[in-house]
């Protein structure tokens, strides 16, 4: 995916008209809102013309990065599918406990470049979920964690943002997840996701239905 047509497809998940577009990016350069027109945005779209100077402005009226905005988007993840079964880890600071680390299998389904997650029955009695969208090898989303109802945090619920990065083969995610603690503050830490199995069918799901670590570590 190209510049223009990264710019045409965040416009319109914004709910943009190219008008509405334009006169955003006039306001985020502090100029005046007719300086560009929807012809203008029409060409940036279609690859006619590329907007070298004003492209950071164009990134943070979308609300994208600018590096991110700038690279031609590659397939989700250097084209590698990241569907199947993955051993999801990640560090956290427990006030009462010190640094831990919770481990779960999670599926993940792909339906283009969106990705959602959730990890299997047993294999963690705090299961989590994500929902993330991939920009070339670049994931971004929402995590949600459910604490065990009879466990340190007492059903409890976490959540919070997400951003990884995927390795060439396709078989690594690294990354740090930002969310509130128990005490309402803004805490973050190191996520993991290593893959252990493509396929997703009930018989796999099963298998993996279970810690991927000796239980005293999770």
């Amino acid at each position: 995916m190209g510049m223009g047509d990264q710019i045409r497809q965040r416009r319109i998940e914004l709910g943009w008209s190219q008008d509405r577009l334009a006169a955003e990016v006039c306001r985020v350069a502090g100029v005046e809102i007719n300086a560009l027109g929807r012809q203008e945005i029409y060409r940036w779209e279609k690859g006619k013309r590329t907007p070298r100077e004003w492209l950071p402005f164009i990134a943070k009226a979308v609300g994208l990065a600018q590096e991110e905005l700038a690279a031609p988007e590659v397939p989700v993840a250097y084209g590698v599918s990241l569907r199947g079964i993955w051993h999801s880890h990640y560090t956290y600071e427990s006030t009462g406990r010190g640094p831990i680390t919770r481990h779960h299998h999670v599926v993940i389904r792909q339906e283009g470049n969106r990705l959602s997650a959730e990890s299997l029955r047993e294999s963690n009695d705090s299961p989590v979920s994500l929902s993330v969208t991939m920009r070339g090898p670049i994931g971004t989303g929402t995590w949600t964690e459910h604490t065990a109802v009879d466990g340190y945090y007492q059903g409890a619920v976490y959540h919070g943002a997400l951003q990884v990065i995927v390795d060439p083969t396709g078989r690594t995610m690294t990354g740090k997840w930002v969310g509130f603690d128990t005490e309402f503050r803004v805490d973050a830490g190191s996520w993991t996701l290593d893959l252990v199995d493509t396929a997703t069918d009930e018989a796999t799901l099963e298998r993996y239905s279970r810690s991927p670590v000796e239980p005293d570590a999770v």
